[in-house]
């Protein structure tokens, strides 16, 4: 089972954060792109929207300000992650469903 992490409730619907709220250590593909695994899945962080690009992200969602990027897996879910500030090599990542 899934811990959550955080629900939204919205006008259009209810938003369900899952994550557990610990460190993913992150690793360099042959190519020197850094990613994580995530619930069996290989993700790279140059894929995830910065929600904090004024240019590219203007008007992020109110919930989504705790992060630091996103990726969409589909038109009603996707992953955020935040980013360690003092190390360079590690992640939390959280399954958002809506």
């Amino acid at each position: 089972m899934k811990k959550i992490y955080k629900v939204i409730e919205q006008e259009n619907g209810t938003i369900t954060i899952y994550g557990s709220n610990k460190w993913i250590e992150l690793h360099y593909a042959k190519d020197d792109k850094q990613y994580f695994r995530f619930h069996n899945s290989r993700y790279y962080l140059d894929d995830f929207m910065n929600i904090h690009n004024s240019f590219h992200n203007p008007n992020p969602p109110e919930y989504m300000k705790e992060f630091d990027g996103y990726i969409n897996d589909s038109f009603f879910s996707g992953v955020c992650i935040k980013l360690d500030k003092e190390e360079d090599y590690r992640v939390k990542a959280y399954l958002f469903i809506s």
